[in-house]
C-alpha cells in the first residue's frame, strides 16, 4: 500500500525579523518532501522584510495581517492555505531535513488531527528542550517537556481537561479540521493561541497527538513583545491569556469558577513576584519594575473580564468561503536549483558558497571530547572537519557527550551533547573502561538512529579512539567512516599496561577496523602502526590517507621572530598533557642543559598533568609540576606550569612564543604542530610516527630521536642560538601550511571519501 503524499502549506507568521526569516526560507529549500506551499504573514513590520522576500518572487505568497496579533495573522494564512495539511513555524527556527516527510506518515491515520515535534533551543550558550511531548490543562498549566507517553497523562492532583499540545513554532493541522472549529481564537496575541487550539480540536472529537520526533531548532529572536536572552517582555500578556484560557476552558460549576481564580492569581502573584526580584538584582530600573505591575493589573482585568463573558462572546467567524473558493493555484516552494542550495548558519544566517558540483552532504561526525566544553587532540580535529565541512556547503551534525540531552550551533555544525547510562553491558562491568566505551558507543547509536530520522544524515564518521561508532558500525546500519590515529594497544604497549581492560579494548578497536566501511588513517605512519598492531594487511582498498588542516590564522595574527628586534628573554613552549607518551620526562631532563647555557630562555609547560594515569605520581609521590620544582628549584622562576587552558589562551601561547618544542615518543600525526607554524614558530618534535610527514627536518623545525633528552638539549640550543634561523624556519612551516595543511583542503578530501562510501553502499543494496 502506498504513502498517501499529502500537500503541505507552511505558514510562516512573521514582523520585524527579516534577517531569521531568509534564515528559514533557505532551510526549507532542503526539506526532503517536495509537496509544500509557503505562505509569509507580515505584520505592520518596520525592517526590510517586503523587500527580502522580493527574491522569492513566484515561489511564496506574501500575504498582510494589519495589527501585531499572531492569532490574527496564523488564520489570515490559514485562509489563504491551499494544502491538505497547515504547518506553522515561527521565523526564528529551523526544520529538520524530514521535518515534513515524517509528518507526511504521521497523517495516514485519518484520525489525527493534529501533531508536531520536539524544539531544540540551539542558542549555543543555553541550549535546551523547549518542548517534547507537551500536555496542558484546561487551567493553563503546560508541561513542555516529558520524557514519553509513558508517563501519567495527568499529573497526580493537579489540573483539569488535560490534553496533548504543540508548540508554536512546530504544530501542523488539517486544515479542514482548523477550519471547522472557527481557527484560531484572536483574543490571544502573543501566547496560549497554540495551547487553545488543541483544546478545541480535542473538546470537538478529534485526535491530537504530538510526537517525539520531526524536530525543529529553535534560535529565540527579539520581538515586540520581548527581548530575547533578556527579562525585559509584556510578561503581562501572558497573566491576560492565561485568565482568559482558565476561564474559557475551566470548570464553572461547583466552586470550579473560585479554584479558576485561585489558578490565575497565583500566576500572577508569581510575576510580581519575579518582578521584583529583577528589581533587586538591577536587572530592570524602578520605571520598569512598576510599569510592569501596572501592566500586569491591565492583563488580569482585561482577562478576566473576557473570559468571564464566554459564555455569550463568539468567536469571530472566519469567512469560509474565502477558504472554500477558487484561487490561486498550489504554488511548490522548491524549484530545480533547491537540491544544490548549500546548508545555512541557523544563528548568523550564513549561508557559504558551495564550491562542489554535486549536492551537498549531510554527515555526522563523532568526538566524546568537543569545542567549546572540551578541547583536546581527536576533539579539534572533528571541529575543524566540521568547519571545513560547512564552509564547503555541507550540512553538518557532530555528536558528543554531555550531562543533558540538547543541541547548540558551533562553527557550523549541530552540536547535539549525548549523555548515558551505564544501563548495558552488564557482563563487562568489571572492565570498567571497556564498559564505559560499550555504553557510551550504544547511546551514540541510538542518537544516530534519531538523526536519520529526522536530518537524513547519510555517512558516519567516527575516530578510532574511544570507539564512539563502535555499536553504529556492528548494526550495519549506515556507512562509518573510522579515522584512524593512535591506537589503544599502541599506548599500552608503550605505557606496559597488560591489564585484561586494555587487552579487551583492543580486541574491540580490532573489530571496529574490520566493521567499518572506509578507513582513514591520519598519516602514513598511521597506516604502519596499526598494521604492526592488528596484523591486517588487506584493507588498501578501502584506505584513503588525509592528513589534518586547520584553519589559518589571518597574517596580522603572525609574528615571526624579528632578528633585527628581539625580546629580552626568549619563550619556549611544550603544549600536551603531562605523561611519558608525550615525552615530558625528555623535556624536564633538557631543561637543565638549556637554562644553563642561555640564561635569558624561559620555558612554558601547557596541559594537563596525567601522572596519575601514566604511573608518574605513584612512583614519585608528587605529580610532574611538583617533581620538576622539587628537583630544580633555582629553574622555578623560569618554568611556567600552567595546567589546561581555554582555547583562546592556548592561541595567545602560541603567538607569544618563539620556540615550540613537543617530544612526543609517538605521535599518529600530530596537530600541535601544525598549530605553532600557524603562527610561523619553528618547532622540534621527534623522528617518530607521524611528526616526520608533519615536520620537515631542517626547513621548518628539527627533529631528534625519542627519549633523547641530550640531543632534545642540543636541538634547541641550536635554534635558540640562531635568530635567523628562528625566523626562517618559522617563516617555511608557515608557508607548508598554507599550500598542504589546512581545514578546507581536509575537508575536501573527506568529503571525496563520504561520496564514495555512500554511493557504494547504494550499489550493494539489493
Amino acid at each position: 500500500m502506498s504513502m498517501i503524499e499529502h500537500t503541505f502549506s507552511v505558514v510562516v507568521n512573521t514582523i520585524d525579523r527579516a534577517d531569521s526569516l531568509r534564515t528559514l526560507l533557505r532551510a526549507l529549500e532542503s526539506q526532503s518532501y517536495p509537496h509544500f506551499e509557503v505562505i509569509v504573514v507580515v505584520g505592520p513590520t518596520r525592517d526590510h522584510t517586503i523587500e527580502m522576500l522580493t527574491d522569492y518572487n513566484g515561489r511564496l505568497r506574501l500575504l498582510h495581517c494589519p495589527t501585531a496579533n499572531l492569532s490574527q495573522s496564523r488564520n489570515i494564512g490559514l485562509l489563504a492555505a491551499q494544502g491538505d495539511l497547515v504547518a506553522f513555524i515561527d521565523d526564528d527556527a529551523v526544520p529538520s531535513h524530514h521535518w515534513l516527510a515524517q509528518i507526511n506518515r504521521l497523517f495516514a491515520n485519518p484520525r489525527l488531527a493534529g501533531t508536531g515535534g520536539k524544539v531544540y533551543r540551539i542558542h549555543p550558550e543555553q541550549p535546551l528542550i523547549q518542548h517534547h511531548i507537551g500536555i496542558a490543562s484546561g487551567l493553563a498549566e503546560q508541561m513542555d517537556v516529558r520524557a514519553s507517553w509513558l508517563e501519567a497523562i495527568v499529573p497526580p492532583g493537579e489540573g483539569y481537561q488535560w490534553h496533548g499540545r504543540m508548540m508554536g513554532t512546530n504544530m501542523v493541522f488539517r486544515r479542514q479540521d482548523l477550519l471547522a472549529v472557527g481557527g484560531f481564537d484572536e483574543f490571544y496575541q502573543w501566547v496560549y493561541d497554540d495551547t487553545d487550539i488543541a483544546l478545541r480540536l480535542v473538546n470537538s472529537g478529534k485526535l491530537v497527538h504530538p510526537v517525539k520526533e520531526a524536530v525543529v531548532y529553535h534560535v529565540p529572536a527579539s520581538s515586540r513583545n520581548r527581548t530575547v536572552n533578556t527579562s525585559v517582555g509584556n510578561w503581562w500578556i501572558q497573566t491576560k491569556a492565561a485568565f482568559y484560557f482558565s476561564l474559557k476552558n475551566g470548570p464553572l460549576g461547583g466552586n470550579g469558577r473560585a479554584h479558576i481564580f485561585r489558578r490565575c492569581l497565583h500566576l500572577w502573584h508569581g510575576h510580581l513576584l519575579w518582578y521584583s526580584h529583577l528589581r533587586r538584582e538591577r536587572l530592570i530600573t524602578a520605571r520598569q519594575h512598576w510599569r510592569m505591575r501596572l501592566q500586569e493589573i491591565q492583563g488580569v482585568v482585561s482577562g478576566a473580564y473576557n473570559g468571564l463573558r464566554q459564555s455569550t462572546r463568539q468567536l469571530p467567524a472566519l469567512d469560509l468561503s474565502m477558504a472554500s473558493s477558487p484561487r490561486d493555484p498550489f504554488l511548490p516552494f522548491q524549484n530545480e536549483n533547491s537540491v544544490m542550495q548549500p546548508t545555512v548558519d541557523p544563528l548568523t544566517g550564513q549561508q557559504p558558497p558551495i564550491t562542489l558540483p554535486e549536492s551537498p552532504l549531510r554527515i555526522c561526525l563523532l568526538s566524546q571530547a568537543y569545542p567549546p566544553q572540551q578541547y583536546e587532540g581527536v576533539g579539534r580535529h572533528t571541529h575543524l572537519m566540521a568547519q571545513g565541512l560547512f564552509e564547503l556547503g555541507h550540512t553538518v551534525h557532530v555528536i558528543t557527550s554531555g550531562e543533558k540531552d540538547a543541541v547548540s550551533f558551533y562553527d557550523g555544525a549541530f552540536v547535539h551533547q549525548t549523555p548515558y547510562q551505564m544501563a548495558r553491558y552488564g557482563s563487562y562491568h568489571l572492565y570498567p573502561r571497556l564498559h564505559h566505551v560499550l555504553n557510551y558507543s550504544h547511546a551514540v547509536y541510538e542518537q544516530v538512529r534519531r538523526l536519520r530520522l529526522n536530518d537524513g544524515i547519510q555517512v558516519v564518521d567516527s575516530p578510532l579512539w574511544q570507539m564512539d561508532g563502535l555499536v553504529t558500525a556492528v548494526s550495519g546500519e549506515i556507512p562509518v567512516v573510522l579515522r584512524l590515529q593512535t591506537a589503544i594497544k599502541q599506548i599500552a604497549t608503550i605505557q606496559q599496561d597488560k591489564d585484561a581492560d586494555s587487552r579487551l579494548l583492543g580486541e574491540m578497536e580490532q573489530s571496529f577496523v574490520s566493521r567499518a566501511a572506509h578507513l582513514v588513517p591520519n598519516s602514513q605512519a598511521t597506516v604502519t602502526a596499526v598494521q604492526k598492531v592488528y596484523g591486517f594487511t588487506h584493507y588498501s582498498d578501502r584506505l584513503t590517507i588525509i592528513p589534518h588542516g586547520i584553519v589559518p590564522v589571518p597574517d596580522e595574527m603572525v609574528r615571526p621572530f624579528d632578528p633585527q628586534n628581539p625580546p629580552p628573554t626568549l619563550t619556549v613552549l611544550y603544549v600536551g598533557r603531562l605523561e611519558k607518551r608525550k615525552g615530558i620526562r625528555d623535556f624536564f631532563a633538557a631543561i637543565p642543559r638549556v637554562a644553563g647555557r642561555l640564561p635569558d630562555v624561559r620555558f612554558v609547560i601547557v596541559g594537563a598533568d596525567n601522572s596519575h594515569q601514566d604511573g608518574f605520581l605513584a612512583r614519585h609521590g608528587a605529580d610532574y609540576a611538583a617533581t620538576f620544582q622539587r628537583q630544580h628549584p633555582k629553574l622555578t622562576g623560569r618554568v611556567e606550569f600552567t595546567g589546561a587552558v581555554s582555547e583562546a589562551e592556548l592561541q595567545q601561547h602560541y603567538q607569544n612564543c618563539d620556540l615550540f618544542v613537543a617530544p612526543s615518543l609517538y605521535e599518529s600525526f600530530g596537530l600541535i604542530y601544525l598549530e605553532a607554524m600557524n603562527y610561523a614558530k619553528p618547532v622540534i618534535g621527534c623522528q617518530a610516527g607521524g611528526i616526520p610527514e608533519v615536520v620537515e627536518h631542517g626547513v621548518s623545525g628539527l627533529l631528534v630521536e625519542p627519549e633523547a633528552p641530550a640531543a632534545l638539549a642540543e636541538a634547541m640550543l641550536t635554534l635558540l642560538q640562531s635568530p635567523a634561523k628562528l625566523r626562517e624556519m618559522g617563516l617555511a612551516g608557515r608557508q607548508r601550511l598554507l599550500q598542504q595543511f589546512t581545514h578546507i583542503e581536509m575537508a575536501r578530501r573527506f568529503a571525496a571519501v563520504y561520496r564514495r562510501v555512500i554511493a557504494a553502499q547504494f550499489e550493494e543494496t539489493p
